[in-house]
């Protein structure tokens, strides 16, 4: 029998959940082994990474920007630094405002003290107007920024692998045990392990009660020659510049879906936003789709299994992880090590688990 390797933590899944938990968990000197396989459909590969103040056709303040944009920059800048490639980009949005109901309300809404720091109603427009359709008028969005997601991703996957911390591996359920109060996975024995499995969770048998609503999302790149890439555009449609002339353009959203592939509608929706946004030709490079992890109540998901604490979760960071995401992955990491507490806000207490867990555990280990 091969000899168990000890480890403190064994985290499944390397999408933008995984990586934060990891990374904060190395920076305490935790023993981690990250297991992960790249599925079809894994949203963090695909994701545009905005940090974005205010957000939808409301105008709604994000949830503690400041707070999470603050941790977001400094915990972005320091891996950048560790990992030596470009994840932290200031940029600000352009946003078109379509009718004089949107322009007004823009403009109300400036005068809130909370909304001041970030609303300009008077764009520099001269370097890209002549490439957009024309709208009401244009709003810019300031203080925002754009995590490029995956560089980061496939950098951080480098530097686990440089310290024998990633294996390849198409997760089984069935192979999971208990020893003591230990858990044991392969080859490996370890104190926790920790499931950042993205929109897969859904099969997840210890937390498969947690009221997920995954969401599938398909996007175009695209080739605009001449649009800057200093800022993001909202037109119909996000235009978020991600290097050499490339723009990721999207993205539709849907909740009712058959597979993670992109679909001939999909296209045919981003192609005409496209064509209403832009006046000047452009060139698509790939037609690409992912399923976030979106939660009923727009909350991510840390916590331990109540009956299994050996079991936890740090999941549902939906569509602000970029901003969110380094928050809650500190704060998972210290209460995993006894240094801190989970928020009742994102904590999995706040819904009913039920008890088919012990009987799926009961079954595995007979």
């Amino acid at each position: 029998m091969e000899k168990k390797q000890h480890v403190d933590f064994i985290i499944v899944g390397q999408g933008l959940a995984g990586s934060l938990l990891s990374y904060f968990l190395l920076q305490e000197n935790q023993r981690v082994v990250v297991l992960d396989y790249p599925h079809k459909g894994t949203s963090t590969k695909v994701a545009a990474g905005l940090v974005n103040p205010i957000t939808g056709r409301r105008l709604a303040k994000s949830w503690r920007f400041e707070e999470f944009s603050s941790f977001a920059k400094h915990t972005y800048l320091a891996l950048e630094e560790e990992l030596g490639v470009k994840i932290w980009n200031y940029r600000n949005i352009v946003r078109a405002l379509h009718s004089v109901f949107e322009e007004n309300e823009w403009v109300r809404r400036s005068g809130y003290p909370e909304f001041q720091p970030y609303l300009n109603d008077t764009p520099t427009t001269a370097d890209f107007e002549d490439k957009m359709q024309p709208p009401q008028a244009w709003g810019e969005l300031v203080h925002c920024a754009q995590v490029s997601m995956p560089a980061f991703i496939e950098a951080w996957k480098k530097l686990l692998v440089e310290k024998q911390a990633y294996v390849e591996t198409d997760f089984d359920y069935q192979h999971i045990s208990l020893q003591g109060n230990k858990v044991s996975y392969g080859k490996w024995i370890a104190e926790k392990i920790i499931f950042c499995e993205g929109a897969k969770a859904t099969e997840n048998p210890f937390f498969k009660n947690l009221p997920f609503l995954p969401t599938k999302g398909e996007l175009l790149l695209i080739r605009v020659d001449g649009l800057p890439e200093t800022r993001i555009y909202k037109q119909k449609l996000f235009l978020v510049p991600i290097g050499s002339g490339l723009f990721w353009a999207g993205s539709t959203t849907s909740n009712e879906f058959d597979d993670a592939n992109p679909t001939v509608a999909g296209n045919e929706k981003l192609n005409a936003d496209l064509k209403a946004s832009l006046t000047v030709p452009f060139e698509i490079v790939a037609h690409l789709a992912g399923i976030r992890p979106t939660v009923s109540d727009l909350r991510p998901f840390l916590g331990l299994n109540a009956q299994f604490p050996e079991f936890g979760i740090f999941n549902g960071l939906g569509t602000k992880g970029a901003l969110m995401g380094p928050f809650f992955a500190k704060q998972m990491a210290d209460f995993l090590l006894g240094k801190g507490e989970i928020e009742p806000e994102v904590d999995i207490e706040r819904f009913e688990l039920g008890t088919h867990n012990g009987h799926f555990f009961t079954k595995l280990n007979s």
